[in-house]
């Protein structure tokens, strides 16, 4: 009975111990996950924002200024209208990506607490992370309209330009 015991005591300290080195794992893996998050926010949206920020600015000085006139008159209009739609989409990018990544870090520490329940096998630890999967769409989606609206507007102030 004391060898039972004794072999039941080893069986449960080793797997205690491999509990504690996923435990680690999904730790880094959190602690990765809001850096990036944080990252992300940063650059991204600064990127998109100024982008499109600064098409405004430049078509708005060309409207106020008496040198140059958009033919047909809309097209200036219209440029100021995609960059800011840009701005708009970029915005909504930072939300909906942040709301992403933080459902997700949710998530990794919902399963950093589930190492600590021995009858839980553990075998999807490290699956794919699903929550927010659909904010995650949608931000991508906003983020490539605020990059297309800031490239359609540019190459129609460039095509105005020209003419």
């Amino acid at each position: 009975m004391n060898t039972q015991n004794s072999l039941d005591d080893r069986q449960r300290e080793a797997e205690i111990a491999r509990r504690e080195r996923l435990r680690i794992a999904l730790d880094a893996w959190w602690e990765r996950l809001t850096q990036r998050t944080s990252e992300w926010n940063l650059e991204t949206v600064k990127h998109l924002v100024v982008l499109n920020a600064a098409g405004i600015a430049g078509v708005a000085t060309l409207l106020a200024g008496a040198g140059h006139q958009f033919r047909p008159a809309w097209v200036g209009p219209a440029i100021l209208f995609g960059y800011g739609l840009g701005v708009i989409f970029a915005v909504l990018n930072m939300y909906l990506v942040s709301v992403d990544f933080d459902r997700k870090a949710v998530e990794v520490k919902t399963r950093i607490a589930r190492v600590y329940d021995l009858s839980d096998p553990l075998d999807d630890v490290f699956n794919d992370l699903s929550a927010g999967r659909r904010f995650s769409i949608a931000g991508q989606v906003c983020g490539w309209l605020s990059a297309a609206s800031a490239v359609l507007s540019t190459v129609t102030l460039g095509v105005s330009l020209m003419r």
